[in-house]
């Protein structure tokens, strides 16, 4: 069972008490997700907590966002996120090491809290205030190119597990803890580096339109299939669906990247609203990453 408290500590501490912030399941063996998006007072109440500890005794991992929804939203998009409360790093190995580099920095203020995730595997945020949105995921690109933390957690409408419940992902399941070193402090962005300057694109170049798996019969199956796919549409699971278009082109199909969005430019006009580019690279990059579907399952199935 959940310490209680743990969870609510995290929650009080991390967020402003009229914060909106959207919670996050998935079962990795049954491949369900689900996400609602409600007031911190919510989450914190006592019939959603104990929601919470059903789904997490069901093998479901339980994720908050990293920063604060805008109110009466329903999705974590970027275009969702109404204020920064954290600069976010994620590190899936070496985390000791990752601890002691940024200790050993000069330009870096302390963590406020390390949560781990796992062994040696850590969330290290910092309690920030005046960052825009620009800002922040470039400072956490920078920093992770830096310390080797992963690239991928870079958006500003990233996740953190919850303290308290269980990581089910690996087994056997082991229970998230969280340290405050330094939860008093409130930063700004001239606490940090100052990151080099970007472009929306700085990171993704659409190179030739070139098949991943070398032959364009792919490309076409992807395009067909991908016609038959409904849109997204805000308020009905718009961004499961998402991800889930985005895992069968870039590993049921093996499309690259730039192949993927190239296909979802067409199918995303139809979608309500419409995601930016930004946030269909941020899809195929997760869909890649954390994806159960085998890579090129498709390809071995008849046409």
């Amino acid at each position: 069972m959940t310490d209680d408290d743990v969870p609510l500590q995290f929650l009080r501490r991390a967020y402003h008490p009229d914060d909106w912030v959207a919670v996050f399941l998935k079962s990795y063996e049954s491949g369900r997700i689900a996400q609602r998006v409600a007031p911190v007072s919510v989450v914190m109440s006592s019939p959603c907590q104990a929601w919470l500890a059903r789904e997490n005794e069901a093998a479901v991992n339980v994720y908050v966002s990293v920063n604060a929804i805008r109110p009466r939203k329903v999705s974590r998009r970027r275009t969702a996120i109404g204020a920064i409360r954290h600069v976010f790093l994620d590190a899936d190995h070496g985390g000791c090491a990752v601890l002691a580099a940024i200790a050993a920095r000069r330009d870096l203020p302390p963590p406020s809290y390390v949560l781990h995730s796992s062994p040696n595997r850590v969330h290290v945020l910092w309690r920030v205030t005046g960052f825009a949105i620009e800002r922040v995921e470039a400072l956490q690109k920078q920093l992770a190119r830096e310390l080797a933390t992963d690239s991928a957690a870079t958006s500003c409408s990233q996740t953190t597990r919850l303290p308290g419940f269980l990581n089910q992902k690996r087994r056997p399941a082991y229970r998230v803890t969280i340290e405050y070193p330094g939860v008093d402090a409130v930063y700004t962005p001239d606490d940090f580096p100052t990151p080099p300057a970007v472009t929306p694109r700085a990171d993704f170049t659409v190179r030739p339109f070139q098949s991943g798996s070398g032959d364009a019969q792919v490309i076409e199956r992807a395009r067909r299939y991908l016609a038959t796919m409904p849109p997204a549409i805000t308020g009905q699971h718009g961004d499961a669906h998402t991800f889930r278009v985005c895992c069968r082109l870039v590993r049921g199909f093996a499309l690259s990247d730039d192949e993927a969005l190239r296909l979802l430019t067409h199918w995303n006009t139809r979608c309500q609203p419409p995601w930016s580019e930004r946030e269909l690279i941020d899809k195929l990059v997760h869909a890649r990453r954390y994806g159960r579907e085998p890579m090129g399952g498709l390809l071995e199935t008849r046409r």
